[in-house]
Formats: C-alpha cells, structure tokens, sequence
C-alpha cells in the first residue's frame, strides 16, 4: 500500500491536520505515516540573531519552547489518533514516530522505502511565527522528489471530489497527470478538470490549447476529465474567478524548472498560492 506522510512541527492544528491525513488517505487507499520533526537549529542556521531586533536569548526561549513540546509530541499524536479511531473506522495502518533529523531528510529516508510517498505539510509556519520571521522554510517541493499536499490551517474534512489541474503547456504535465489520475481512480466520483489560463487568446493560443487537449485524451482517460480555459490577465486572477466559481476541493500544480510557474513559486505569489484560496494544494515538479 503507498504511503501518505504527514509532517508535523508543532501543536498548531494538529488534531485538524491528523484528522484531514486520515480522512485523506481513507479516501484515496493509502497508508499513513505521522512524524513530528524537531529540526529548529537546522531552520534557524539562516537567522540572522542580533541585527534584526531578535535577541539570542528570546531564540533560546523558542528552542526550549518547541524541546519541551517535541518530548510530549508522540504521545499528544497517539492520544489524538486513538480518540479519532473510537469514532472513524480506517482500512490503512498507521505509524507515528517522532525525530530530529531534517524534515529534508526524514522525507528522503522514507522515499527510499516508499517511491510512491506523497508528503502532507501545513501551510502554517510555526518555527516562522514564533520567531517573528526570522526562521525560513524549505521550499520542499524543490529539495525532494515526490509530491507535496500543502494543507490549509483548520481544515479537517478531505472530501476531495473535484480536483482542477492547471497548467502552463509543460511536457511534464503528461507525467503528473497521470500519476493524478491514478490517485484520483482509487476514490470513487472523483472529477478532474484541467485549467489553463490564456491572457491573449488569438488564433495561435486556441491552436496550443486543442493540440494538448488532444495530447491529455490520447493518454489518458477522457471519461475522467474536463477541460477549462480562461482569459484573464494573469494566472492568480484567473484561478480566484475559477475557485469563486466552481469551488474545487483540491487544487494541483506542477512547480517547473523554468517558466511561469517558476517565477509564481520564486516570489512573494507564492504565499498567495498557498494560502490566497484556503484550499489543499498539490505541487508535482519537474523531474
């Protein structure tokens, strides 16, 4: 059975994160695995202490802080799952463990053992609030290799019924719907739509979007999928009418080497994507 690893680093929502991480995985038939990192001094090698108005001991506070609800985390998560399970029945097993190595490499150690792993994050930022921004997160989607749910801050339920891929024309896009697709058949009534937004839709841009409306229907299957194109003047605008009008449980893009999408995760847009729709997010990326 593929494995679903949910990532945790705090108290913050973490019985609506655990409860969304089962409800996800019932969903789609995939185990689940829950680990509690404490990887503060890694996070915060980046801090600049002393020349931002952040003291070194209001840091050592935030360390001691995050020690002493690292050593509770396993059984807190424990007592959690064990009261989900007196009122849900699941059809996966489940582990928890905790650890102090690098959640970079916590996903790496468990993608050796699972090349089929998705990671489950939050989209809430502990180790950055608690230190007034001075400790920066990982783009994960850039250090591993297999894909991210980022999960919006209390969201507990995981019905995810109707998904909406975008896409931007790229060649991989073939590679991560069909991993998409196969995700999705485990479930049942699951609907796939596949967005692209086209600033100037003249006749060279409905030429590109027939051609790979022909290429998605020659690989995959074509009873699963719609097909949705709007003309507004960037990607974001374009994605809040779709989600204003259709409401889509579960959002997926793919973080690209190079292109539109780049630039989207490179810049401040990208706490608009996370964030902007309080809605779950996929990134697959580029191999």
């Amino acid at each position: 059975m593929k494995t679903n690893l949910l990532l945790l680093d705090s108290y913050n929502n973490i019985g609506e994160l655990i409860h969304f991480a089962f409800n996800f995985s019932n969903q789609f038939k995939r185990r689940l695995k829950i680990i509690y990192v404490h990887d503060f001094n890694w996070m915060s090698q980046s801090a600049m202490v002393g020349t931002t108005g952040y003291s070194s001991e209001a840091m050592i506070n935030v360390e001691r802080s995050i020690s002493i609800d690292y050593e509770k985390a396993e059984a807190k998560i424990r007592d959690i799952v064990t009261d989900y399970l007196k009122k849900q029945s699941i059809i996966f097993p489940v582990d928890i463990e905790v650890s102090k190595s690098t959640r970079v490499d916590v996903i790496n150690s468990e993608l050796e053992k699972d090349p089929h792993l998705m990671v489950l994050i939050s989209n809430h930022q502990s180790y950055s609030e608690m230190t007034g921004g001075l400790v920066s997160y990982p783009t994960l989607v850039e250090h591993v290799k297999c894909p991210v749910l980022i999960v919006p801050s209390k969201m507990e339920d995981s019905v995810c019924k109707n998904v909406v891929y975008a896409t931007d024309y790229n060649p991989e896009d073939i590679r991560s719907l069909k991993h998409l697709s196969g995700l999705l058949q485990q479930s049942e009534k699951t609907h796939l739509t596949i967005l692209h937004n086209e600033k100037d839709y003249d006749y060279q841009a409905k030429l590109k979007w027939a051609g790979f409306k022909n290429i998605v229907q020659s690989e995959l299957q074509p009873e699963i999928i719609d097909f949705s194109l709007i003309t507004e003047k960037d990607f974001l605008t374009g994605m809040e009418k779709y989600d204003s009008e259709n409401n889509p449980d579960l959002m997926v893009i793919l973080n690209e080497e190079k292109g539109f999408f780049k630039d989207l995760f490179a810049t401040s847009n990208t706490k608009n994507v996370l964030t902007h729709f309080d809605k779950p997010l996929l990134v697959y990326h580029e191999k």
